[in-house]
C-alpha cells in the first residue's frame, strides 16, 4: 500500500525546476543572444520566463524579460522591446529594489534614443540617473550621464549637456569609456562654437581611441576635426581629416555623414564629378540601411514566428503529458477502488461495532442533555420565581412609603389596617419551603453540601445563599429580604465571615465550586 502511495506521488507531482537551474537558462540565453542566435536565445529566456513567473521567483523573472527586451531591441522591433521591458519594470517596482528599476529606465531610454524621440529619452535617462545618484552607484551614474548628455547635445541643450558629461567624466574609471565622453565633451564644445577648445580635446583623444580599437569613435572624430575646420574656412584641412574617418569598421550611419561631409567640401572645391559620386554613395548607403532595416523587420517577424511555433509546441506537450497523466490516474484509480474494496469487508465488521458503541454514547449524552436542559428550566424558573417575589416586595414597599408620606391617611383606621397587612405580606415567609424543595430538585446535593461544610448557618443564611448562588443582584436580594441593600451587603460580609472567607468577593466563585 505504501508503495502504491509513494508511485502515484510520484506521478502526480510535476518535475520541479530549480532557481540554479532557471538562472543556467538565462544566462545560456544571454549567451546565444551575444552571438545573435536571437530563436535560440528567446526559447531559452521565454522558458526561463514561465518557470519563473510559476515558482515566484522575481529576480529571475526580471532577468529574463529584461533580455526578452533585449532580443528584440537589437532586431529593431523597438515596439516588442517596450513591452518586455515594462513587463520588467513592473517586475522591478512590485517586488525588486531600484537598482534594477534604473536599469530598465535606462534601456527604454536607449530605446527612444535610437527612435528619435529624445524627449522621452532624456526623461527616462534623467529618472534612471536620479536613482542611481540617490544609490551613490558611480558606474551607473557616468553611464546614464554619458547617455543623458547625449541626447542634451541632440536637443541643443548644451550647457546642461555639458555638466552631465563632466560628472560622468568625474565617476569613470574605465578607460574606454572616458575616451568616449572625452569625444562627447568635444561634441559638445563644438557645438557650442568652441572650436579650439573641441580641437585641442579632438587630438589628445584619437591616438588614444585608436591605440584601444575603438575605430567607430576614432572616425567619429576625425570627421568632427573635418567639421571643425570647415566652420573655420580652412577646406583643404577638412577635406584632409574627413578622408580620414573614411574606415571600414564605420557604421552605415556614420559612412552616410561622412560621405555628405564629403561630397559639401567638393562642391566648395568646384570638383562637381567628384561631389556627386560622393552623393550617390549616399543614396547608396540609405538604400542599404534601408535594405538592413528591412531585414532586421523580417529577422524579427522570423523569430517570432518560431517563438510562436516554439510556444505551440510546449501546448502540445503539456496536452500530451495532460493524456498520459489521464490515462495513469484512470489506471491507478481502478487499483486503489480494488484496494479499497477488499478492504472495505474487513473493516465493515469494525465499523458496525463502532456504529454500536457510537449510538450507546449518543443516547447517553442525549439523557444527559436532556437532564440538563430540565435542571436549566427548573433554575430559570426559580429564578423567575424570585424575581417576581423581589418585584412584588419593591412594589409592596412603594405603597407602603407612598402612604407613609401622608400622615392624614394613617389617622384613618381602614388605611392604617391595610398598610399592616401589607407589611405582613412582606415578612411573610410562606414560600420559602416551597422554593427550597424546588432548589433541591433543580440543584441536587447543593444544601446537602453546604450544611456539611458549613453547619453554623441558620436558615435565614442558606436562604440568602441560595439566591446568591442563583446569581441575583445585591438590591435583588434586598427587596426579597425586605431590607436596604447596604444591609444586604453587610449580611453577605457577615455570611462570607461565618464560611471563613475573607473577601466577600470570592463568595459565589466558592459556592459554585460544590
Amino acid at each position: 500500500m505504501n508503495y502504491i502511495v509513494f508511485i502515484f506521488c510520484l506521478f502526480i507531482l510535476p518535475i520541479q525546476e530549480t532557481k540554479e537551474e532557471c538562472k543556467e537558462l538565462i544566462q545560456l540565453g544571454i549567451e546565444a543572444l551575444n552571438r545573435q542566435e536571437y530563436s535560440a536565445s528567446l526559447e531559452m529566456l521565454i522558458d526561463a520566463q514561465t518557470i519563473a513567473s510559476n515558482n515566484d521567483w522575481n529576480e529571475e523573472l526580471f532577468s529574463a524579460l529584461n533580455n526578452i527586451g533585449a532580443n528584440y531591441y537589437q532586431l529593431s522591433d523597438y515596439g516588442e522591446a517596450l513591452d518586455n521591458y515594462l513587463l520588467a519594470y513592473d517586475v522591478a517596482v512590485k517586488h525588486l529594489n531600484n537598482q534594477k528599476e534604473m536599469v530598465v529606465l535606462n534601456n527604454v531610454g536607449i530605446l527612444y534614443f535610437n527612435d528619435n524621440k529624445l524627449e522621452d529619452a532624456k526623461t527616462y535617462f534623467s529618472k534612471a540617473l536620479e536613482i542611481a545618484s540617490a544609490s551613490e552607484a558611480k558606474e551607473k551614474i557616468a553611464l546614464y550621464a554619458i547617455n543623458l548628455g547625449l541626447t542634451l547635445n541632440l536637443l541643443g541643450e548644451l550647457d546642461l549637456a555639458y555638466e552631465y558629461l563632466s560628472v560622468a567624466q568625474n565617476n569613470l574609471e574605465d578607460t574606454n569609456m572616458l575616451l568616449q565622453v572625452k569625444y562627447a565633451i568635444a561634441e559638445n564644445l563644438y557645438l557650442k562654437q568652441d572650436y579650439l577648445t573641441s580641437q585641442k580635446l579632438l587630438n589628445t583623444i584619437i591616438p588614444k581611441l585608436k591605440a584601444n580599437r575603438l575605430f567607430e569613435h576614432e572616425s567619429s572624430s576625425y570627421l568632427l576635426l573635418s567639421q571643425i575646420f570647415y566652420k573655420k574656412s580652412e577646406i583643404n584641412k577638412a577635406l584632409e581629416y574627413v578622408l580620414k574617418a573614411k574606415n571600414q569598421h564605420t557604421s552605415i550611419e556614420l559612412c552616410i555623414d561622412i560621405f555628405e561631409h564629403i561630397s559639401k567640401i567638393k562642391y566648395d572645391l568646384n570638383a562637381f564629378s567628384e561631389a556627386r559620386t560622393y552623393t550617390d554613395s549616399v543614396m547608396s548607403f540609405k538604400d542599404s540601411l534601408h535594405y538592413k532595416k528591412r531585414e532586421d523587420q523580417f529577422e524579427s517577424s522570423r523569430v517570432k514566428f518560431n517563438v510562436k511555433q516554439y510556444e505551440q509546441q510546449i501546448i502540445e506537450k503539456q496536452m500530451k503529458l495532460q493524456q498520459e497523466r489521464k490515462v495513469f490516474y484512470i489506471s491507478l484509480t481502478a487499483v486503489v477502488l480494488l484496494l479499497l474494496i477488499s478492504l472495505w469487508s474487513w473493516r465493515n465488521y469494525v465499523t458496525k461495532a463502532k456504529q454500536k458503541r457510537i449510538i450507546s454514547e449518543r443516547n447517553q449524552k442525549i439523557k444527559m442533555l436532556e437532564l440538563e436542559n430540565e435542571l436549566e428550566f427548573r433554575n430559570r424558573k426559580l429564578t423567575s420565581k424570585a424575581l417576581n417575589m423581589a418585584s412584588r416586595n419593591e412594589l409592596l414597599q412603594d405603597i407602603i412609603q407612598s402612604i407613609n408620606s401622608y400622615p392624614d391617611l394613617l389617622n384613618n383606621s381602614n388605611i392604617k389596617k391595610l398598610v399592616q397587612q401589607l407589611k405582613k405580606h412582606l415578612n411573610n415567609n410562606s414560600g420559602w419551603e416551597d422554593f427550597l424543595v424546588h432548589f433541591e430538585e433543580a440543584n441536587y446535593g447543593f444544601l446537602k453540601t453546604l450544611k456539611e461544610k458549613h453547619p453554623l448557618l441558620n436558615t435565614n443564611d442558606v436562604r440568602f445563599i441560595c439566591y446568591l448562588y442563583m446569581n441575583l443582584s445585591v438590591k435583588e436580594i434586598a427587596s426579597i429580604f425586605n431590607i436596604t441593600p447596604d444591609a444586604c451587603r453587610k449580611r453577605k460580609q457577615r455570611i462570607a465571615k461565618k464560611m471563613n472567607l475573607e473577601d466577600t468577593s470570592l463568595l459565589y466563585d466558592y459556592l459554585s465550586g460544590f
